[in-house]
């Protein structure tokens, strides 16, 4: 997992840390809630890959919980 800086939500779109200027423009996400929260993967997003990113953002999230609340603030 390579934690990439916080995004925020601004007039209703969501700005993406300076570490996303490497992403090509149009470059389209899907976003997906993981126990309250959002992960963001390149499509296409089958279900096979659905399960893989959600068992792998669980167990990362439950890994880094402290840290990425203290991120938060």
């Amino acid at each position: 997992m390579k934690y990439l800086g916080p995004a925020r939500k601004e007039k209703g779109c969501v700005i993406m840390p300076d570490t996303f200027r490497d992403v090509p423009e149009g470059q389209v996400f899907e976003a997906v809630e993981v126990g309250g929260d959002i992960v963001l993967a390149i499509p296409p997003l089958d279900k096979k890959r659905l399960d893989e990113v959600k068992r792998l953002a669980d167990r990362s999230i439950a890994d880094h919980r402290k840290s990425l609340e203290g991120l938060a603030r």
